[in-house]
């Protein structure tokens, strides 16, 4: 968006609200009376034009509040089972929490893999489009149930900002238990001055600041910057503040002084498709390519060719997305392969003129494509 300030908070049509698990639980089941607080705000600015889709944790945390397993013995598996019992209730809190005022709560739930691969990509970005159309509330979470790897790995703060561009959302509202980011973490030292605003953020910076997530959070701060972060590279203004704060997002989007904003980068911002492939679908394999080649795409920007590659590494299909990493360097970017990993074995070293010949039929000339490829520096890595 064109301002940077939190008056540029104003003029948002859609708006995409995270809020956590250390907030909705209250170790007995649901805050329902936060989630009646929050859509109670949201239906009253749904009055006025507003547009929300709203990510929510809180399954497991509702099922563990039925089942009661102790933490000592919380599989995997358990909760997965804990996700199953809880998420019913979590959408039915939500639904007539909405109902009350005529509108439509609906449910999405993500898995990584369904972000990971394009098509299914834009398939949600579709049915986010179309639940718009009808004028209903998405109400996303992770389907943690089924999801292996998102149970241990990540969290909803990175599936919100994951999700920026299918919601085309033009802000981002993380709802927690505390005023904003902190330069120290308040539960431990009560003097800890609050961050009204970060400028020009960048991931390196990140781990300065914040703290753990709950017993049933799978966040904390630290993954609540990492999702600022990257809606400030998609040119998206974020806002950490307290769920606890009457109004809080009609006060948000007044511009009013609350929480800390994260401004968007001004300039070098990712398109839609670069930020999916530098951070949301994950690499299949890996390209090693000589001194010449990481060169030629660092300094002039140039596509990689089949002459520059050393190696690779891994099993992947034309259109995957892969690493590029300097011969006994970094990793220096990631891009969608036109080739598959045989046959970049078969053509590396080889100049473009032969590559055609070697594997028999017509093909691309570069391995990727500098439209398809996007550098480590150009989102600040």
């Amino acid at each position: 968006m064109k301002g940077s300030s939190r008056s540029s908070l104003k003029s948002c049509k859609r708006i995409l609200v995270k809020i956590g698990s250390r907030v909705l639980n209250t170790g007995n089941g649901l805050n329902n009376r936060v989630i009646d607080r929050l859509c109670d705000d949201l239906s009253l600015l749904r009055d006025k034009g507003k547009e929300f889709a709203l990510v929510s944790s809180g399954a497991i945390a509702e099922g563990n509040a039925v089942m009661k397993v102790p933490r000592s013995s919380m599989t995997l598996s358990k909760k997965q089972a804990l996700a199953a019992i809880g998420q019913g209730s979590l959408i039915r809190t939500y639904t007539d929490a909405f109902k009350r005022y005529g509108y439509k709560a609906g449910q999405i739930l993500i898995t990584r893999e369904d972000l990971d691969d394009r098509r299914r990509y834009l398939n949600i970005r579709n049915t986010f489009t179309a639940l718009f159309e009808f004028g209903a509330i998405p109400i996303i979470n992770e389907n943690d149930t089924v999801s292996v790897d998102e149970i241990q790995f990540t969290d909803n703060d990175m599936l919100s900002a994951m999700i920026i561009p299918l919601v085309e959302a033009q802000a981002l509202i993380i709802l927690t238990d505390t005023p904003g980011v902190y330069l120290d973490d308040p539960r431990k030292n009560p003097d800890a001055e609050m961050i009204s605003e970060l400028k020009d953020i960048k991931s390196k910076d990140i781990s300065d600041f914040g703290g753990d997530a709950g017993d049933m959070g799978r966040g904390g701060m630290r993954s609540k910057l990492q999702a600022a972060y990257h809606a400030s590279l998609l040119g998206v203004p974020t806002v950490i503040t307290s769920a606890y704060i009457p109004q809080v997002i009609s006060e948000v989007l007044k511009g009013a002084e609350i929480g800390t904003f994260v401004h968007p980068r001004k300039k070098g911002r990712l398109t839609q498709k670069d930020h999916w492939i530098s951070f949301v679908t994950r690499p299949k394999g890996r390209v090693i390519v000589d001194n010449g080649a990481a060169s030629m795409l660092i300094n002039k920007g140039k596509s990689l060719l089949p002459c520059g590659v050393v190696r690779v590494e891994g099993n992947f299909q034309a259109g995957d997305p892969v690493e590029i990493k300097e011969h006994k360097g970094e990793v220096i970017a990631v891009g969608l392969s036109n080739f598959t990993s045989d046959e970049i074995g078969k053509v590396k070293g080889a100049n473009t003129k032969d590559v055609c010949a070697i594997l028999s039929h017509e093909c691309d000339e570069e391995v990727v494509h500098r439209n398809n490829m996007i550098l480590r520096k150009e989102f600040g890595q």
